[in-house]
């Protein structure tokens, strides 16, 4: 099954706050409860310690999604501490706001918008991109990687969404999934409560977003096209994936999903051009 681009209503700029927050707020509590991005941590900091990288710019973070833990395992399970950056064109200032609270030695965020297509000079480090890449139409993906190289940044996608059967079918019960975990998504609002149990827009919305998702995201194979014609002198590209984690509690899943990974790092003489100094 081919890409294709389904549109997404939290793309556009008209998307109610609500929804695309909520939307944003579900993706941080699920990939947080779950782990479903650990897998990929020992690969990540491997390639943090060969560019003696400590720094992350994290590009498209939404409610700040999986990146806050990310980082913690990197800190705690391989003794690898990161400062994170958090960023968003629409950023989710609240959000932002209470992760940076708890730990504003190790997390920043960006107030102003800050579109992946366009990474302001200032902002140095390693760039990823969490369950994000797939809203990019092929030339702005391709630009975000080719900036990226130019300027002899690291960068990591990951994505858990895809078009396989397993996944689809999680995302046919996510409107579920939602009306069970609602009451526990932070921050609470009454008018999350009202969309989801009164008028059930909030779930239908995230089905069709989810849906949507699985159509956009790019395979390993999609990913080698992109990268084809960007030329970076001493840059390294690596793709392909890792099964996935499902952890909740006692209970323990393994391999009914893949996160799609493409990593990209300066090697030789430049690879100290990245990260902040």
């Amino acid at each position: 099954m081919r890409r294709r681009q389904w549109p997404e209503i939290t793309d556009r700029g008209w998307c109610p706050a609500l929804l695309r927050d909520t939307a944003t707020d579900v993706l941080r509590f699920t990939s947080v409860r779950t782990n479903m991005y650990g897998p990929i941590v020992p690969r990540l900091k491997s390639v943090l310690e060969a560019l003696d990288c400590h720094d992350i710019v994290d590009l498209c973070s939404g409610g700040t999604g999986p990146v806050l833990l990310i980082q913690e395992q990197l800190g705690s399970r391989e003794r690898y501490p990161v400062r994170v950056t958090l960023t968003d064109k629409w950023p989710n200032i609240e959000a932002f706001k209470a992760a940076a609270a708890q730990a504003a030695s190790r997390i920043s965020y960006v107030a102003d918008p800050v579109d992946a297509t366009d990474v302001p000079e200032g902002l140095r480090g390693f760039r990823t991109l969490f369950a994000s890449f797939h809203h990019f139409r092929p030339e702005e993906a391709k630009k975000i990687l080719a900036d990226a190289a130019r300027r002899g940044e690291g960068i990591g996608v990951f994505e858990f969404t895809g078009r396989n059967p397993g996944i689809f079918l999680i995302m046919l019960l996510s409107p579920l999934y939602l009306l069970l975990a609602m009451p526990f998504i932070k921050p609470f609002s009454w008018r999350k409560m009202f969309w989801t149990y009164v008028i059930p827009l909030l779930p239908l919305g995230t089905l069709w977003e989810g849906m949507a998702s699985n159509m956009r995201t790019y395979s390993p194979e999609e990913l080698r096209e992109l990268i084809k014609g960007i030329e970076a002198a001493d840059y390294a590209w690596e793709t392909g994936k890792i099964p996935g984690t499902w952890d909740l509690g006692r209970i323990h899943g393994k391999g009914w999903h893949k996160i799609t990974y493409l990593l990209g790092y300066p090697v030789g003489p430049r690879h100290s051009a990245t990260c902040m100094r």
